[in-house]
């Protein structure tokens, strides 16, 4: 039976979480905070191995939950041998649309949270950062508020991870953020939620050699 992480759930969505994976055998696994993702799933590609969900842990209860179902989704499309399947394509939907209803309708999510949570899963994106006003309604449960978001930054902007890390914002490339490393000038492709620092009076500059 697949363990469930239940100190990152909603209280009221356990025993509804537990009903849904009890006949799924799928490990779980919660890991340090990436910045170009907020979870994956991943199939087995040996035998004798379990299909894999990873979540960030610093995603909030109501995020937690809604990132869940979602790779869920992508498990219950693999399981169906929907090899061809798009990744977010209407078989997907489906079953996105299906789960979040269960917690819709019992109730699971803040009133506040009700209106674009039901706007959004009218046609479900790939991710819910996708979805602006869904995302900064979801952020505001989130038990650390420091950071703006990487999405509100103007291009040319320096900023911190909380790593500590310097880089430069560079643009938008489709739902991502390109940005520079500062010490090194490779460069990486950010969550628009990512929430970093930005440096004060923007007269950072960094000599490469």
């Amino acid at each position: 039976m697949t363990k469930i992480p239940n100190d990152h759930l909603p209280p009221g969505a356990i025993p509804i979480v537990s009903a849904i994976f009890e006949k799924h055998e799928i490990e779980i696994k919660v890991v340090k905070s990436r910045s170009t993702k907020f979870a994956d799933f991943i199939s087995p590609r040996k035998k004798n191995t379990l299909p894999k969900i990873t979540i960030n842990n610093n995603l909030n209860q109501f995020s937690f939950l809604i990132t869940l179902l979602h790779e869920f989704a992508h498990y219950l499309v693999w399981r169906e041998g929907r090899f061809y399947a798009k990744p977010h394509g209407r078989t997907w939907k489906i079953h996105f649309k299906l789960l979040m209803e269960k917690f819709i309708d019992e109730g699971i999510f803040p009133v506040d949270l009700l209106p674009q949570l039901i706007e959004h899963f009218q046609n479900p994106r790939a991710t819910s950062c996708s979805d602006t006003k869904l995302f900064r309604l979801l952020a505001e449960y989130d038990s650390d508020s420091a950071g703006i978001f990487i999405h509100d930054l103007p291009d040319g902007t320096y900023f911190q991870t909380p790593d500590g890390k310097m880089f430069k914002r560079e643009s938008r490339v489709r739902k991502r953020i390109l940005c520079v490393n500062q010490s090194n000038r490779k460069k990486y492709l950010f969550s628009p939620i990512y929430k970093v620092f930005p440096v004060k009076g923007q007269q950072y500059m960094i000599a490469f050699p």
